[in-house]
C-alpha cells in the first residue's frame, strides 16, 4: 500500500525548513509528500520563479522521497471575470510539476462560474501534461457526483478522481451507507484517495475553534479519531496510493508510522 503524507505550506517555517520536514515524514516509512509549489515560492505573479526551483528539487531528491504537486484552493477556472489569471497560476502549476518531474498534480473544482470554461481549461492543461506523463486529479470539495461529472466532461485519459473520503462523508452527513454508495461511483476514477477523519456533521456553525468541541466540519483528524470506516471504504478499490490530509501542527509531529498507520485504517 502506497502512503503519502501532504506538507501543508505551515508546516515549513522557520523553525522547520522544507528538508527537515521532509525527512520526518521519509523516517516514518512514507511513500511520498504533497507539496504546495507556489507557497515554497516556486511561482510569482503567475510565472514560475526559475531560481527558486533547484533549492526545491535538491531538498526533494536529497532526501530520496518522490512527491506530488498541489494546486492553490484559489483556482478558479469558472472565473469568468478573472479567467486569465486563474489559468496562468494553473499553467504555472503544470509547468512547475513538469519541471520537478512530478507524475500527478492535484486540484479542487471550482464551486461558482461557468463549468464550461473550466471543462475547456482543463482539457487544456491535460493535453500539456498528459505530453510529460503528469494525470491530474479532481478533488471532491463536496459531492462525489458533482466532480465525477467534470471529469466525465473533460473526458482525458489523464484527468481521473482524487477522491477524499472525508469530504465525501460530510457530503453524505455521517450516514455510512450513503458515503459508501458515493465511492463506489468513484473507484474506477480515483487516481488517489485522500484520508482524514470527521464526524460527519456539517451544522450548527460555530467558531473555528470550538468545531472540534461539537464535532462539525471539515476537521482533518487522524483517521480513528473521527467516525469514517476506513476499513469498509479501502475494501472498495484495488491498488491506489493514499494521501493522508492532516492540518493541524501537532499532529503532525506526532504522525504514526506507515505500518501503524495501515493497521488504523484496516482495522476501522
Amino acid at each position: 500500500m502506497e502512503i503519502g503524507v501532504s506538507i501543508y505550506p505551515h508546516f515549513v517555517n522557520k523553525d522547520k525548513s522544507l528538508p527537515s520536514v521532509l525527512a520526518d515524514v521519509k523516517i516514518k516509512k512514507y511513500d511520498f509528500v504533497q507539496i504546495f509549489p507556489h507557497a515554497l515560492g516556486l511561482i510569482k505573479n503567475g510565472e514560475v520563479v526559475e531560481k527558486k526551483l533547484r533549492p526545491v528539487e535538491a531538498a526533494l531528491k536529497g532526501v530520496g522521497i518522490n512527491y506530488i504537486v498541489r494546486m492553490p484552493l484559489s483556482v478558479n477556472l469558472r472565473d469568468h471575470i478573472y479567467y486569465s489569471r486563474h489559468f496562468k497560476v494553473a499553467k504555472a502549476v503544470v509547468d512547475v510539476a513538469i519541471k520537478l518531474g512530478a507524475k500527478i498534480i492535484v486540484m479542487q473544482s471550482g464551486k461558482t462560474g461557468r463549468l464550461d470554461l473550466e471543462i475547456e481549461a482543463i482539457q487544456q492543461l491535460a493535453d500539456i501534461a498528459s505530453k510529460f506523463g503528469i494525470k491530474i486529479a479532481l478533488e471532491n470539495t463536496f459531492s462525489v457526483k458533482d466532480t465525477l461529472y467534470v471529469v466525465d466532461n473533460v473526458d482525458r485519459e489523464n484527468v481521473g478522481f482524487a477522491l477524499d473520503v472525508a469530504h465525501a462523508f460530510l457530503s453524505a452527513q455521517g450516514d455510512e451507507n450513503k458515503l459508501l454508495e458515493d465511492v463506489k461511483l468513484g473507484t474506477e476514477k480515483t487516481i488517489i484517495l485522500m484520508i482524514h477523519d470527521n464526524f460527519g456533521k456539517l451544522t450548527p456553525q460555530v467558531e473555528p475553534e470550538d468545531a472540534l468541541a461539537y464535532g462539525v466540519g471539515d476537521l482533518h483528524l487522524l483517521p480513528g479519531e473521527g467516525k469514517i470506516p476506513f476499513g469498509k471504504v479501502l475494501k472498495l478499490f484495488g491498488e491506489v496510493p493514499l494521501l493522508l490530509k492532516v492540518k493541524d501542527p501537532d499532529k503532525f509531529a506526532k504522525l504514526p508510522d506507515k505500518q501503524t498507520l495501515i493497521e488504523i485504517l484496516t482495522n476501522i
